[in-house]
């Protein structure tokens, strides 16, 4: 399965969800969810992510400034 394929599936049981509390007059609980999800998910987006190199060679991480990567 293709990432548009998961990402077509996910939107499409989404708006069924969305579809199923507009009925029962509460739009906004599916939109709160979603905002809870996306503050979760980005809550730790401003921690340093160390050591940059991807090549994994010795001497790379002992010249690392992090102030560079801000």
């Amino acid at each position: 399965m293709s990432i548009q394929g998961a990402l077509t599936d996910l939107m499409k049981v989404f708006i069924a969800f969305y579809i199923g509390f507009c009925l029962i007059g509460r739009p906004d609980i599916p939109l709160k969810m979603v905002s809870q999800l996306r503050a979760q998910a980005l809550k730790g987006t401003t921690e340093s992510w160390h050591c940059p190199s991807i090549f994994n060679r010795s001497g790379d991480c002992r010249t690392y400034n992090p102030a560079n990567y801000k």
